[in-house]
């Protein structure tokens, strides 16, 4: 009798999968009525608009509407591989959407029609060279960040977090006047923006580059500060402190209790850096020559005891280029033509800031091989930093089906969904194509994105009373 339960658990063990794969990925589902619930996604069923819903807290398997469902939190970790350089892609936006959609991998081939990816999560993507907004290059993984999606990762000087801070619907508030702060990995030309709420008029400080988590008065990095009227940048070094960049009085800020902060930072000599208050610019300063510490930290220091509210905190990759400001300033002016800009072939940006004008003419063992004017030369993918695409006349289109994917190192991919099995993501892009995407490489998914319908809900499940 006992040898015969014992080949009755073997064969059991074979005949039904594991539970993290016959059930999906925990999940979180929001609605725009504000219900919430939590349970495994067996699938999705993007022709009927519907999803099935395992949860303890429900009888059998429950199968759901998706017309008002707003987006779904994802259950895991992200994955880190070691490469020889990552590249990044940035997609060309969708019509007047500002959403920019990245995608990372290594360079594999590029020629005058398509660039090729090779990524863990979806293996090798062909895109579009037309949809592509930039291409970069990098040594190590351009760190994100997006959120933020809980307490991991952030730090207070003075108590515990949970005495200082609470973390509720991606969003964290204040209890105490104490900062808090996260180390992020801030690239030379980054994009880092926050959306505050605060009651009555605004009081607080927004750190970046700062040396040290624990000091409220850094020797070194940026404060900006935001005092009711006036918003105020002031750089620090070791050598000189409080250096005011600009200071200015908005008006605006008196008439509102929320606001999104952009800062367009460009470390080089000559870059120029900038700081937008809900897509209109306020100020611009150049000549930083910033060095790129191994430690940074960005922080978050309300200056009185009312609370603060911060949520759609991002570090991203930014390509040097400012956006058009809502009170119609004209787009940054690009450098005139020289005598280089005369030459064939797409202007090819080194490490050591070498620049070859030319063509990829193959990759292979990650060395490209450049065809310029005077000659082929190799270089390794690893000290190429930028490789600058011909402006054509192309965007991705918008289609009903679609969701949009963010990475858990940030970042996202907008697919048109198709299937989704619990452990799949199956959809297209006019980007790539067909496509199946590893769940496993999401931290949430947002639903009927280009629903104008859906905002008033997806704002106020943004900015609940607390």
């Amino acid at each position: 009798m006992k040898a015969l339960l014992t080949l009755l658990t073997f064969i059991l063990s074979f005949s039904s999968p594991p539970a993290s794969a016959a059930e999906g990925i925990k999940s979180t589902l929001t609605f725009a009525d504000k219900t919430q619930m939590s349970g495994r996604i067996l699938n999705i069923d993007s022709d009927q608009n519907t999803l099935n819903l395992k949860s303890p807290s429900l009888q059998g398997i429950a199968k759901l509407k998706t017309a008002q469902l707003l987006d779904i939190s994802l259950d895991g970790t992200p994955r880190n591989l070691e490469s020889d350089h990552y590249a990044l892609a940035s997609i060309k936006g969708h019509h007047n959407d500002s959403h920019r959609d990245t995608l990372r991998g290594r360079l594999v081939h590029l020629d005058d029609h398509s660039i090729t990816l090779d990524t863990w999560y979806a293996g090798q993507l062909t895109l579009k060279r037309s949809l592509v907004h930039t291409l970069n290059i990098f040594t190590h993984s351009p760190t994100f960040y997006t959120g933020p999606n809980g307490p991991e990762g952030w730090v207070t000087p003075r108590g515990t977090l949970e005495e200082n801070w609470t973390f509720k619907n991606r969003s964290m508030i204040s209890k105490t006047r104490h900062s808090i702060a996260r180390e992020i990995e801030i690239p030379e030309r980054a994009k880092i923006t926050v959306t505050a709420h605060w009651k009555n008029s605004p009081y607080f400080r927004i750190l970046f580059l700062s040396h040290d988590s624990g000091d409220e008065y850094p020797t070194s990095g940026y404060t900006l500060s935001v005092q009711q009227n006036r918003l105020t940048l002031l750089r620090n070094t070791p050598n000189r402190r409080n250096n005011s960049i600009f200071s200015e009085a908005i008006d605006d800020l008196r008439e509102i209790e929320k606001a999104t902060f952009t800062i367009y930072l460009d470390r080089a000599m000559e870059g120029t850096s900038a700081i937008y208050l809900n897509e209109k610019r306020i100020a611009t300063w150049t000549d930083v020559a910033d060095p790129i510490a191994k430690k940074e930290w960005l922080q978050f220091l309300p200056n009185r005891s009312k609370p603060l509210k911060l949520s759609h905190i991002s570090v991203s990759q930014w390509d040097g280029l400012l956006p058009t400001s809502l009170d119609n300033e004209p787009e940054q002016e690009a450098a005139p033509e020289d005598s280089i800009g005369a030459l064939k072939g797409q202007e090819i940006r080194l490490a050591n800031g070498d620049t070859v004008i030319g063509s990829i003419k193959k990759i292979e063992q990650n060395i490209a091989t450049l065809g310029t004017d005077f000659g082929e030369v190799r270089v390794p993918l690893r000290l190429m930093r930028n490789i600058m695409l011909d402006e054509l006349e192309d965007e991705d289109r918008m289609e009903v089906n679609d969701v949009r994917a963010w990475f858990h190192e940030g970042g996202y991919v907008t697919i048109k969904l198709k299937s989704f099995d619990g452990k799949t993501i199956k959809g297209y892009s006019q980007v790539y194509g067909d496509a199946d995407f590893k769940i496993s490489a999401f931290s949430r998914i947002q639903f009927n994105i280009w629903d104008r319908n859906l905002d008033p809900a997806r704002l106020s499940g943004e900015s609940d009373e607390w």
